[in-house]
């Protein structure tokens, strides 16, 4: 579960709350009282008066009175309330903007969770067509096959491609996929060295981009920008030149705007 609780004053009903909360936001569509009470390891009669007790306070919901239980409304509201008060995604907006509106594709701003997965904090739709793109603000995605996580694991402190294996986490989504440590390890000596990450069809078929890491007022990447497409519109060429500069000077500007100190970008 996202998030470390300090033992001594954790609220065990609390944190077993959370970790149903967790559980429907993993999944795909909701999931019955059964299965939430063996995925979370909880008796079903405590899972069931948590769940009921959530439902009556909005943050859970059963449709059409089903036993499948999804998430409510209420967490929606905290989500949105989330993204207005972050100081990163309102200094970052305007920055994402000019990017989208320069090359009409779809922008994107993330950053990590505890679990090495990518959070998308924004969006910015292209006008044009870009087929399936399953990115939502909000969603999870990997790392390790995106160019948002790469760009971030990249910039990450000690091994975090060991701490993805240890969670089982380099899944092959797409024959591109880069699933192996070692090759992933090289591919993040290449991100740092040049300044970008790339995802060419790595993630999902037919879509590409680029991404850069965002520092913060301590130096330390906070989170990353990225420029997607499909790839019969967005050429390698595009995005390891034009593209590239682009997104490294965005995310130069945005760490700037953030407080970060201020360093020349390498031609």
């Amino acid at each position: 579960m996202t998030g470390v609780v300090a033992r001594d004053y954790a609220v065990r009903a609390v944190v077993r709350a959370a970790r149903l909360l967790e559980l429907l936001r993993a999944s795909e569509g909701g999931a019955p009282l059964n299965e939430l009470a063996a995925s979370s390891g909880l008796a079903k009669a405590s899972v069931f008066r948590m769940l009921r007790t959530l439902e009556g306070l909005g943050f859970v919901e059963r449709p059409d009175g089903s036993d499948t239980y999804r998430l409510g409304v209420r967490c929606l509201e905290l989500g949105q309330a989330y993204l207005e008060q972050t100081d990163l995604r309102r200094e970052a907006l305007p920055v994402l903007e000019r990017l989208r509106d320069r090359f009409d594709e779809t922008v994107h701003l993330g950053v990590l969770d505890d679990e090495y997965r990518v959070v998308y904090l924004e969006k910015l739709d292209s006008t044009q067509a870009v087929g399936i793109m399953m990115s939502r603000v909000g969603k999870t995605a990997p790392s390790h096959c995106t160019g948002l996580g790469k760009a971030l694991l990249a910039a990450r402190d000690g091994d975090p491609v060991g701490a993805l294996v240890e969670r089982g986490a380099l899944r092959r989504y797409t024959p591109n996929t880069i699933h192996r440590p070692a090759e992933l390890r090289r591919e993040l000596t290449r991100i740092t060295r040049r300044g970008y990450a790339l995802d060419l069809e790595e993630h999902e078929p037919g879509v590409r981009c680029v991404a850069c890491a965002i520092d913060g007022p301590s130096g330390s990447a906070v989170a990353a920008l990225s420029i997607a497409g499909p790839a019969q519109r967005v050429a390698e060429e595009s995005l390891r030149g034009e593209l590239a500069a682009a997104a490294r000077e965005a995310a130069r500007e945005i760490g700037l705007r953030l407080g970060a100190a201020r360093r020349e970008v390498a031609s």
